[in-house]
């Protein structure tokens, strides 16, 4: 578990609609938490909450800067 994986769903999340939209389909937390396993990501909501900060308190925001 890490928050450099939390860091890489939340990127994810922002540029994959269709990921994004698999992941807000999940009926319960259960199974949100099994997909995002699936597709190789491995963080507590502990470490996704210091990844939004982390990324928060470097750019002013929780979105991840666009990489060119």
């Amino acid at each position: 578990m890490s928050i450099e994986s939390a860091k890489a769903y939340m990127e994810r999340m922002r540029t994959d609609p269709t990921f994004r939209s698999r992941v807000n389909e999940c009926e319960d937390p259960a199974a949100n938490w099994t997909y995002l396993r699936e597709n190789g990501f491995d963080f507590t909501v502990d470490e996704f909450k210091l990844a939004q900060k982390e990324v928060f308190e470097l750019h002013g925001t929780d979105v991840l800067p666009t990489v060119d």
